[in-house]
């Protein structure tokens, strides 16, 4: 309760620091600028509704100088497709996954650890501080620039027949994730995983593609993916960090009073979508369970197996980053 009254603060603080930004300091006269934003999330999901806090933050702040067009559930582009079209200037803004720059950069294969984020606490601190610096200048480096980081929830597991209940449940399964370093993990457990977008995943599950699939919680219950998997496993597989990105040019070209409303807009989008998603969560949880769902969680020996089997991750992360990997990690565990 603490912890979400201390996010509520926040939201209203930046909230109000918005609202003196846009009276005492409005946007000098200048040709009107249209954002586009592409977002794979329907927009039931608190971080699209934390998008549209977002635009009106920023149309309002702008005096109406800039204009901001929501393009949600991958009406533009699918989530493995938004990262390259920002890189090109396709489209000038998107929410990314930010595993999925692990394509490009092994150290944000750092959100798919398991057991490496053990609370939101954890992870809202690590990005706030070092973890989010250090990714970010690695995002500006990638030719885009992070307007800032949302919570999506946890990865967990969900499956179309049999309930996940420990490693071995996961041999043989046709399991859909959403990066590389899951692919990696299903391999570990004996799983064959394939790469779906999101926009694909009912029809994936309904034909049969599938098995099961790598999700948050907001996720599985926006898209009703639980209507092709009825069984979920809330047992915090890696964590879902959402990023809002736009090209690094185009961030680089913009006025210093208009890159600052856009920064206050973000602070309160991003302090409104993390406190939704952790509000929800349980709720959703609990929703699901009374409709006929089986919600599963891994034992505290099942959850030892599983980070016995899963180990070599840690190891061929750090083969890959090096020292700013070992680095990283040793920063987050540091806030446990």
């Amino acid at each position: 309760m603490a912890f979400t009254q201390k996010l509520v603060r926040s939201a209203a603080a930046a909230m109000a620091a918005a609202v003196f930004l846009s009276a005492a300091t409005p946007l000098q006269a200048q040709q009107s600028l249209r954002l586009r934003v592409s977002n794979q999330l329907p927009p039931s999901s608190q971080l699209s509704k934390g998008l549209e806090l977002w635009k009106q933050k920023v149309e309002s702040g702008s005096q109406g100088s800039v204009k901001v067009e929501l393009y949600h559930s991958s009406q533009l582009y699918k989530d493995n497709e938004v990262v390259p079209a920002v890189q090109k200037k396709s489209v000038e803004m998107g929410l990314a996954i930010a595993g999925q720059f692990s394509a490009y950069d092994p150290n944000f294969a750092i959100f798919d650890l398991p057991g490496l984020f053990t609370s939101y606490d954890q992870a809202i601190r690590a990005l706030d501080g070092d973890l989010g610096r250090a990714l970010s200048a690695r995002l500006n480096k990638l030719g885009v620039h992070p307007l800032y980081w949302a919570q999506q929830g946890y990865v967990e597991i969900a499956t179309t027949k049999r309930p996940i209940n420990s490693p071995a449940d996961f041999n043989g399964l046709k399991l859909r994730v959403h990066s590389k370093e899951l692919a990696r993990m299903a391999q570990l457990l004996g799983a064959a995983p394939t790469t779906i977008a999101a926009s694909e995943v009912s029809t994936a599950l309904s034909q049969g593609t599938v098995d099961g699939l790598t999700t948050s919680i907001s996720s599985y219950h926006a898209r009703k993916w639980f209507e092709g998997a009825p069984n979920i496993t809330t047992s915090r597989f890696g964590l879902i960090a959402a990023v809002i990105i736009m090209h690094r040019e185009l961030w680089n070209s913009l006025p210093s009073n208009t890159k600052t409303m856009l920064a206050q807009a973000s602070q309160t989008a991003a302090a409104y979508s993390t406190q939704t998603v952790l509000q929800e969560e349980s709720e959703i949880i609990e929703k699901v369970r009374r409709s006929g769902i089986k919600v599963t969680q891994f034992s505290a020996a099942a959850r030892t197996e599983f980070a016995k089997r899963t180990q070599p991750m840690y190891e061929e992360f750090y083969r890959g980053t090096g020292d700013s990997g070992r680095d990283l990690v040793k920063y987050v565990r540091s806030l446990k």
